[in-house]
């Protein structure tokens, strides 16, 4: 494994998961979170725990990235295999969380639809830049 490269992949999914989320969760589904306000902490407190996302978000780029590392195929274009790792890995995630979220947490479905697809743009994304990269190196 090319340290360089791996790490380098790893910072880049981390500020895409951050920018996003930023985006995705904090702007996008603002108004569907206001709606659910039942389910979630009081925003200040939150916010004192922000530490912990940004850590969820470093702990998947290291995974994500070691993973895609351990999978590629020479000979193949690495973005292609990045965007199929994605892809998969967003399926792997994101899919059974949606079915099993819905039977046990009462989240209306419009949210865990709108989960589900942040998901899979979030991870078939970290895959696309973790495929140009391997792609620039290689």
């Amino acid at each position: 494994m090319n340290t360089k490269r791996y790490l380098l992949s790893a910072v880049a999914v981390f500020v895409w998961l951050t920018i996003f989320g930023m985006i995705y969760h904090g702007k996008i589904l603002e108004s569907t979170y206001i709606e659910t306000m039942q389910f979630w902490r009081p925003e200040a407190e939150m916010m004192k725990l922000m530490h912990f996302i940004y850590l969820g978000h470093i702990l998947f780029a290291l995974f994500f990235c070691y993973i895609y590392t351990k999978g590629m195929e020479t000979g193949k274009s690495p973005i292609g295999q990045g965007l199929r790792y994605g892809l998969w890995i967003g399926l792997l995630l994101h899919l059974p969380m949606t079915v099993a979220h819905y039977a046990y947490v009462p989240y209306p479905a419009k949210l865990l639809v709108a989960w589900f697809i942040g998901g899979m743009i979030e991870s078939t994304v970290a895959g696309l830049l973790v495929g140009k990269i391997y792609q620039k190196a290689g």
